[in-house]
């Protein structure tokens, strides 16, 4: 049995791995691709192609197990039509880093909130499995 509160680790290191993961894979791509500046509310990334005039918000949301932590209100509104990339990150670091990449709508109906949360929720992996390297989708 523990004695001791166990402090929960900060998620600020796996969340800047995810972005800067999300930054070179875009760049490899040959898409046009800006971080936003830390704790820019709505969205981590600014993407477009250099055809185009305008760039488009992205959310990264970045986790080392199978689920990610998400906002609800990532699922209302304006932000349904916002893209994100959900990035899973091996503990073992010889495997890759997977990147699953669709617009919130297509998500809506499988945010998991417990009860008692009022804010937040989970993604899990099962529902963003399908939408595994689909960067073609990133821009449509």
């Amino acid at each position: 049995m523990k004695t001791k509160k166990e402090n929960r680790k900060s998620g600020i290191p796996t969340g800047n791995a995810g972005e800067y993961f999300v930054m070179g894979e875009l760049l490899r791509r040959g898409f046009d691709a800006q971080l936003a500046d830390r704790n820019t509310k709505g969205y981590d990334i600014l993407v477009g192609r250099s055809d185009e005039t305008t760039m488009r918000r992205v959310q990264v949301k970045t986790a080392r197990s199978s689920s990610w932590w998400v906002n609800r209100s990532d699922f209302k509104g304006e932000h349904l039509e916002r893209v994100t990339i959900y990035v899973l990150l091996s503990r073992d670091s010889k495997k890759p880093v997977r990147y699953f990449i669709t617009k919130n709508r297509r998500l809506k109906m499988h945010f998991k909130r417990p009860h008692q949360w009022k804010h937040h929720g989970f993604m899990s992996m099962k529902v963003v499995e399908p939408y595994e390297d689909r960067w073609n989708d990133l821009l449509k």
